[in-house]
């Protein structure tokens, strides 16, 4: 196929989507595409991590989007102060639409991943660019996991704010730890997760210490006072490092985000404690570690996905209350298992370049002829 000239839009909300970001455009890269710009929500309880800007091998944009504000132990989410945030910026939010709208016209395909701004953008300004829609969270409209936990509000709220993310564009790709099959009647594809190059070159052992990652700084205090009772050393990763958490005990170690530095320290963990974003589960499982997903209080969807983990045998859901037992008796995973998932992985660079590349040479325009709508798809 000829040259495309690509965009990305990205959620700026946790790391996993700009890894993801991250993985497709090195492979949009070898198929002979270019990556023209990335545009970035973001806020002050949120930045855009250096690695990221310095890797991503393109003009990075950064833009005013909603963010899930912390509450005052800064461990889950503060509903009210979400709402009074995104209340008080909301008129740079309309800005955003419009810078998005712009920066999206002279490109062949726009990618979005799980941008909430790029699907109201697409809704007030309705574009000729043909657009795609990547993200983990698209899977829970696929009927098979019907069976998801949880009350069937929070369920219907995530999968509206999904379905509210892919306004106007062509198609969904959701990415899964298994396979499934497509569903093209919901214009969704399934995909294997999109993991950072050179997972593959690492080398995994047992160092005998714990990895863990913590969205908010306050699960790092948590962290923090499990170190100190167990003796266990630990390499907890969070934005801001240090600098976010109380002073620490001999045999803490915090870390700024960094990529490289991650994968490392994961490569020789006993097991990895971490947030139930999709991501960095699967990066642990690639590497056969024993791990432990923590859904973050307040976000539905991380529940989600440590069920989901669960089911496909990838990670164990439990809380922190949890993390004696679980480094007690890690249960490395199969390693049969971890090959199967090594090899569904491996398939990622075909499926989701050719998912760009059809949706590039679309011709449909019909879901882009009024405003989106949350109920045209049938229901789950």
């Amino acid at each position: 196929m000829s040259r495309l000239r690509v965009a990305f839009v990205v959620q700026g909300e946790g790391r996993g989507h700009m890894t993801q970001a991250l993985a497709l455009a090195s492979m949009l890269r070898d198929a002979g595409h270019e990556l023209t710009r990335v545009m970035v929500g973001s806020s002050r309880h949120r930045t855009v991590p250096s690695y990221f800007t310095e890797s991503i091998g393109a003009q990075v944009i950064e833009f005013a989007a909603p963010v899930q504000v912390p509450d005052d132990d800064r461990r889950g989410v503060s509903v009210s102060r979400t709402l009074g945030d995104a209340v008080r910026r909301s008129p740079r939010f309309f800005q955003s639409a419009v810078a998005i709208a712009e920066n999206i016209e002279d490109v062949d395909v726009v990618v979005n991943l799980l941008d909430l701004m790029a699907g109201v953008s697409r809704g007030l300004f309705p574009s000729q660019t043909p657009a795609l829609a990547v993200a983990h969270n698209y899977l829970f409209m696929h009927p098979e996991l019907a069976g998801a936990p949880g009350p069937a509000r929070h369920r219907s709220a995530i999968l509206a704010y999904a379905r509210a993310t892919a306004m106007r564009t062509d198609r969904k790709v959701a990415l899964s730890f298994t396979p499934l099959s497509s569903r093209p009647e919901l214009s969704l594809d399934v995909a294997p997760p999109l993991l950072r190059p050179g997972l593959d070159r690492l080398e995994p052992h047992d160092g005998g210490y714990l990895v863990a990652y913590a969205l908010n700084s306050g699960y790092g205090t948590s962290l923090i006072d499990w170190q100190r009772a167990s003796g266990v050393e630990v390499h907890c990763f969070v934005d801001g490092g240090a600098a976010v958490l109380p002073e620490s005990a001999p045999g803490f170690h915090a870390h700024d985000l960094d990529a490289a530095s991650f994968l490392e320290h994961l490569a020789g963990c006993r097991a990895y404690v971490g947030s139930a974003g999709f991501e960095s589960l699967c990066e642990a499982h690639f590497l056969g570690k024993p791990t432990l997903a923590v859904p973050t209080k307040g976000q539905f969807e991380q529940t989600l996905n440590a069920w989901d983990a669960e089911r496909c045998g990838v990670a164990r859901a439990g809380s922190y209350d949890d993390i004696d037992d679980f480094w007690r008796e890690p249960g490395a995973p199969d390693p049969a298992q971890v090959e199967t998932f090594r090899a569904w992985v491996a398939r990622a660079d075909d499926v989701l370049v050719d998912a760009v590349e059809r949706t590039a040479r679309s011709s449909s325009r019909s879901n882009r002829q009024g405003p989106a709508s949350l109920s045209t798809e049938p229901s789950e």
